[in-house]
């Protein structure tokens, strides 16, 4: 009766507060909603008040507000340009390690030449004055390409930490807006019960779990592939640092068999440890078929290094396994032209549109529940629900954060790419340079997403079907039952749908572990 009593009433809007807020206000406002409505329960149902409404507008507003500034794509965004900067860092650091460890190595050859025995024995043979002028030179130009790299990669560094700053802050921004999800969607199953408030509503948050996942599964291929990625650009600069070292046993008289062994050991140390990452790298990645550098010839290699290892004396088994590690450095670049192709063309263009297909089922989702409230709270409370948006152009306090980062300017030259930039990144590439791309049309065909991804499109398959046989079984029963009843059972019989607090728990956070990287 109090019900038909409103209706009869003349319909009066909620006073809503109109005034211009911050997301930060409108996300604390949102926040208070779960407190309160924990202290307005009755029978496990909220009891509907103009306080609980105006707790689900604050929710509502700092969603909308979060939204509308497309928070989820800026931070996608501005993560690939973090990862750009982030390649060019990683490869400065592999090589620096390789200048590092040479430049010790220099500097262990100038000790030794200046201990008193060797050193009187370089003067009774009349040879010191050279021979202490090359170790000094040799020592001088490793530790001049250590601190030019060294210079290149704290610049690199500061850039990356800029940009992915800037990133991060729009992850907490999306961080924001997944935790006020959360809390309209517990707020609405205090309201409404465990049972969903319409058909559409269920299907559309089933369709956002679908999308969730696939999501998630897609960015774990995008964590792996970049992790492995990683492991690659080491073991093609130990590489190259190794066959260098391997070319200068050539010039090292062969009667000197200590000399000619201990720089064959420092090559085979690199090459071993480029091996092991490789192979880190195939075990990391599971089932995937690397169309380079695969077992058959990196166990070629080995058995190439292990055979030249015990005959030293001979140059030309030195210049035959050199031709096979040149081929292998050769092939481990273009494995890593493949893994920048997988990642470019696939996995970040499905990542971007799992992206975009869950910001649209999460608008959907919300204007579908917006719409169930409106329709609750002029059922029970004879009002109609008017939310006034702010639709002002003001900055919050995180977007003044990222305008002041953006427009922080570099003061410090050492932050600058310098000019010798280009011969430090090519210190790792086959002879020294950066060698000609494989065209696209040659490289080797990208796996398909079920081995990029796993079986979760057979699972999503799998949903899909489901949902249409409960469909077709609900059509059958529409024809036999009374639509309202007809509507309720509906809802209840979908066993094949899981409840809302099973699908939030089925939303499990990504492993942020990292792949150790073998060091020569």
């Amino acid at each position: 009766q109090c019900k038909e009593k409103n209706r009869r009433n003349s319909v009066k809007p909620i006073k809503v507060e109109t005034a211009e807020h911050t997301t930060k206000d409108l996300i604390e406002r949102g926040a208070k909603a779960e407190e309160t409505t924990n202290m307005q329960q009755e029978n496990g149902k909220i009891i509907l008040t103009d306080g609980i409404v105006q707790d689900y507008i604050n929710l509502e507003k700092a969603i909308y507000r979060l939204e509308r500034k497309n928070v989820l794509k800026k931070y996608e965004a501005k993560t690939l340009f973090a990862d750009e900067i982030k390649k060019t860092l990683d490869q400065l650091e592999a090589t620096y390690k390789e200048l590092k460890k040479q430049t010790e190595k220099e500097k262990a050859d100038v000790d030794n030449i200046e201990q008193p025995s060797v050193r009187s024995f370089l003067k009774q043979q009349g040879t010191w004055d050279d021979r202490f002028n090359k170790e000094q030179q040799d020592y001088l130009e490793a530790l001049n390409k250590q601190e030019v790299a060294e210079k290149e990669m704290k610049g690199a560094k500061r850039q990356y930490e800029r940009a992915a700053r800037i990133a991060d802050i729009y992850k907490q921004q999306c961080d924001n807006l997944k935790e006020l999800y959360d809390k309209q969607d517990q707020m609405l199953t205090t309201i409404f019960g465990s049972d969903y408030a319409s058909e559409k509503e269920n299907r559309l948050e089933a369709a956002l779990d679908d999308a969730t996942e696939w999501q998630q599964r897609v960015s774990l291929a995008k964590f792996k592939w970049t992790n492995g990625r990683v492991l690659l650009v080491h073991a093609c600069t130990q590489m190259a640092f190794g066959i260098n070292r391997w070319t200068e046993l050539e010039h090292i008289d062969p009667t000197n068999t200590r000399m000619r062994y201990f720089a064959a050991a420092e090559a085979r140390n690199n090459f071993i440890a480029a091996t092991q990452n490789v192979q880190s790298c195939r075990v990391y990645l599971g089932k995937v078929q690397f169309p380079y550098c695969t077992e058959k010839e990196m166990s070629l290699m080995n058995e190439t290094l292990n055979s030249a290892f015990n005959d030293i004396q001979t140059n030309s088994t030195l210049k035959k396994a050199l031709d096979v590690y040149k081929a292998t450095h050769k092939k481990l670049a273009s494995l890593l032209q493949w893994f920048d192709k997988v990642i470019n063309d696939t996995i970040i263009k499905d990542l971007d549109k799992a992206n975009n297909e869950i910001a649209k089922k999460q608008k959907q989702l919300r204007e579908e529940r917006l719409s169930l409230m409106k329709k609750k709270i002029k059922s029970e409370l004879g009002r109609e629900l008017k939310i006034t948006y702010d639709e002002g152009d003001d900055d919050d306090d995180f977007e003044n954060e990222i305008l002041a980062l953006e427009a922080e300017k570099v003061d410090d030259q050492d932050e600058l790419p310098g000019n010798n930039l280009s011969e430090i990144l090519n210190l790792s590439q086959p002879d020294g340079r950066q060698p000609s791309p494989v065209p696209v049309s040659k490289l080797a065909p990208i796996p398909d997403k079920d081995t990029l991804f796993g079986d979760v499109k057979q699972k999503l398959d799998e949903y899909d079907n489901t949902r249409k046989a409960l469909e077709k079984r609900n059509n059958l029963q529409r024809e036999k039952q009374q639509i309202e009843l007809q509507e309720k059972l509906r809802i209840r019989a979908q066993n094949g749908r899981r409840t809302r607090a099973q699908r939030r728990q089925s939303i499990m956070p990504m492993d942020d572990a990292t792949m150790p990287i073998t060091e020569a």
